[in-house]
């Protein structure tokens, strides 16, 4: 059981550290697209946690790491523009 345990508390590990790895590859500037590839703003910050803030609609959005993907070498967020308006 104590093989076990240390087994599940090195993968819970890696799962938190996941965010951050991805962080080290998106930079200020880099350009970010919502989930129907349409444009919604360049990387303003990217924070220690691999969350990205934007300037969208007049509002700063702290768009969730979780959300984030690199796809096609586009920098994406899994969710929509009416969602994103709804971020704070």
């Amino acid at each position: 059981m104590t093989k076990f345990a240390s087994i599940i508390l090195a993968a819970t590990a890696l799962s938190l550290t996941a965010p951050a790895a991805f962080a080290a590859d998106v930079q200020r500037n880099d350009r970010l697209y919502d989930a129907s590839g349409s444009s919604v703003a360049k990387v303003n910050r990217v924070t220690d946690n691999g969350d990205v803030l934007v300037i969208y609609k007049g509002k700063v959005r702290r768009v969730q790491a979780e959300t984030l993907s690199n796809t096609d070498g586009k920098l994406m967020t899994t969710l929509t523009k009416k969602e994103l308006r709804r971020l704070k």
